[in-house]
């Protein structure tokens, strides 16, 4: 079997993982484990790393071979340091994300890049390869179409399963393997035609929704799900584009930084960037609305819900925003809002 590296944000490269010879393991906050996060970091910080951090102090995990953290927010910095208290003989490699895009953020993220890459390969005693590298990138990108594809199907009708068919592949993709994924993701499932049940389409964003239990549950209250916008969903596919620079790190992160980036990463020459991409999705998908998830205690995402919700507003499309936990738990506390949001709609 081959040995895992765990992560925990959607900027990691999974084709320097597997270049290196390893399997990626993303670690999503889903667990049965007890709280106890609180012993090592304060109460009122993010579910996700918090339950991540629960995770490996329960020892809830598969045998890592090491864990790569993405210093993409305070928390996720905080929880590296716990991990080192958590589980002290673990392989840990931090890098550092730029929180704007600009020519040096990006020189110095293909630099971090690189030092990951070359830190893989040294894991795993293997000579460093830009070939092996390039050929594991061509790979993802055959992922990306294949799920390019079935997003495309999804805004153009109903078709029952789709959305937790997707997050599904997607899940294999940054659990198992690539090449899981693109055979999943090439398989014919859905029907030829949409269905006729009359729902009301939608589209979805936020930090995570990672459990594809939660598209099952939206078609339940009566909505389609036509595009989502998380780091768990589409936006960890991050097509990268070879061909924009000869320095293949510089490709990757020209690709990481500037494709649909989350609500951390802040692009200064285009001011609310983010609530005009919402709007532009929300369009192009056809959704009748639109539904935010966000963690609890997230602020970038929480300073970024007024100019979206107003953005939304000047375009006469209707916005419910909610926060928890981003597990099917929480969807359940939610589900009276979200059906009145459903009656709005007029399904």
């Amino acid at each position: 079997m081959t040995r895992k590296i765990g992560f925990t944000c959607a900027y990691t490269p999974v084709p320097l993982i597997e270049a290196a010879g390893f399997a990626p393991f993303r670690i999503f906050p889903e667990t049965k484990a007890p709280d106890q996060a609180g012993h090592l970091l304060h109460d009122n910080l993010c579910p996700h790393v918090k339950k991540v951090l629960d995770r490996a102090l329960e020892n809830d995990l598969p045998e890592l071979e090491g864990i790569i953290f993405i210093n993409s927010c305070d928390s996720m910095r905080r929880l590296s340091d716990a991990w080192h208290e958590a589980r002290p003989d673990d392989k840990i490699i931090l890098i550092d994300l730029p929180s704007g895009i600009s020519s040096l953020s990006l020189d110095f993220l293909s630099k971090e890049y690189e030092r990951l890459s070359k830190t893989l390969f040294d894991w795993n005693n293997k000579s460093f390869s830009l070939e092996i590298i390039s050929k594991k990138i061509d790979n993802w990108n055959l992922l990306e179409d294949s799920v390019k594809k079935i997003e495309t199907r999804m805004s153009q009708g109903y078709f029952p399963g789709i959305a937790s068919r997707l997050q599904h592949i997607i899940n294999t993709a940054a659990t198992e393997s690539t090449e899981r994924a693109i055979a999943l993701a090439q398989s014919k499932k859905e029907a030829q035609e949409p269905s006729k049940d009359g729902k009301a389409s939608i589209f979805v964003f936020g930090n995570l929704l990672f459990d594809p239990k939660v598209y099952d549950l939206f078609e339940k209250w009566n909505m389609h799900v036509a595009g989502t916008d998380f780091c768990t969903s589409s936006r960890f596919v991050t097509p990268v584009d070879t061909e924009s620079d000869d320095n293949i790190f510089r490709s990757l992160a020209v690709s990481y930084l500037k494709q649909t980036p989350c609500a951390r990463t802040m692009d200064t020459t285009m001011p609310g960037s983010i609530a005009k991409r919402i709007v532009e999705q929300a369009k192009k998908t056809g959704a009748k609305g639109v539904i935010g998830f966000t963690l609890k205690f997230c602020d970038p995402y929480l300073a970024r819900v007024p100019m979206i919700r107003q953005a939304l507003q000047k375009e006469a499309i209707p916005f419910l925003m909610l926060e928890g936990d981003c597990t099917t738990g929480s969807m359940g506390q939610q589900q009276t809002r979200i059906e009145a949001f459903t009656e709005m709609l007029g399904v």
